[in-house]
């Protein structure tokens, strides 16, 4: 039988190029990701499920399914400097997945051959930076409305973490997920008679101009670094979030209306759907092991982490110590 031996969410950012070694605003995290790092190291899982959101990169309005498992071939876009190739993966894990939480009433999509972007990929290269530990993504729609609800993806993730366990395979299986905390990009709708007919056909298929897509995102990306820009961050609707999240009461996270989270915490807040997702496929304690809100980064980058037995391995120990001790905000 398998066993989840931790959960580590965190925050992704294309303005954060993924080093430990950060001055000024993002240090804080940046530090924890590094002590993320050598956790990592330490438990050596066998296998990363990964939850995280995609950016219209590889998933559009034509077919959007609210949850989407991979059950094979994985290949990471390398957007915004990341790593572009294939990602390691084990035979018949997503698959076994698949098929068990169908038995627990849920039918989520499943690919043979699924890309991700930054939004997944960002936090496995920056905790397995070898990227030799194989690979589940399971992608959440946190950006196409309309979204599972948070309490939907909870359930959803529950299901996914007790697949997990009944594993015939004797496997130490490490839970990420990837997204938020608040943060405003600019909206695009195709339900938005205010959005152009370009921008409209890319949302709803765009598979065969993503790549010119993703260049003009990334030469933005460049031109707001160079000009300094910074983005809104609701710091105190985040630790309001952390604060639930590592002590509750869970129900205020499940009950999040999503409406009123996009207008204090931004259209980007949704992402913290894969943050629950993964909580209920992990459904043991978590601690926050560093935020701080980085306007240039755009985002308020959060972290937070549980594991099973940190006790058992000093090496683990130590290095999972803000995991432990709680770098409560």
């Amino acid at each position: 039988m398998a066993k989840i031996v931790g959960y580590i969410a965190m925050s992704h950012s294309p303005f954060w190029d993924g080093s430990f070694d950060v001055e000024g605003p993002g240090s804080a995290f940046a530090a924890g990701a590094g002590k993320m790092k050598e956790t990592v190291e330490a438990l050596n899982p066998d296998l990363v499920v990964i939850f995280g959101p995609d950016h219209f990169r590889n998933f559009f309005f034509d077919l959007m399914p609210a949850y989407c498992i991979g059950t094979g071939e994985i290949e990471s876009f390398g957007d915004y400097g990341g790593y572009q190739g294939p990602l390691p993966f084990r035979n018949g894990a997503g698959l076994e997945i698949i098929e068990a939480v169908r038995e627990a009433g849920f039918d989520p999509a499943f690919s043979l051959r699924m890309g991700v972007d930054h939004g997944i990929s960002q936090p496995y290269e920056v905790l397995v930076p070898d990227m030799n530990i194989p690979v589940v993504p399971v992608m959440v729609d946190c950006s196409a409305p309309p979204r599972p609800t948070l309490r939907r993806s909870y359930s959803f993730g529950k299901a996914v973490g007790d697949a997990i366990r009944a594993m015939d395979d004797d496997l130490k299986v490490l839970i990420l997920a990837s997204g938020g905390l608040s943060h405003w990009v600019r909206p695009m709708s195709p339900y938005d008679e205010a959005t152009d007919h370009e921008t409209r056909e890319f949302l709803i298929d765009g598979r065969d101009q993503v790549v010119e897509y993703n260049k003009a995102r990334e030469e933005n990306l460049a031109q707001r670094i160079a000009n300094h820009h910074e983005g809104k961050i609701n710091e105190e609707w985040d630790r309001w979030f952390l604060d639930r999240l590592a002590g509750g009461p869970l129900e205020d996270l499940l009950s999040i209306d999503p409406d009123q989270m996009e207008e204090v915490a931004g259209n980007g807040a949704h992402e913290v759907a894969s943050w629950i997702a993964g909580l209920g496929a992990w459904g043991g304690d978590v601690a926050t092991v560093a935020y701080e809100p980085v306007p240039r980064w755009v985002t308020g980058m959060g972290l937070a982490a549980g594991f099973a037995e940190v006790e058992a391995a000093p090496a683990l120990q130590a290095s999972a110590a803000g995991a432990v001790t709680g770098n409560q905000p």
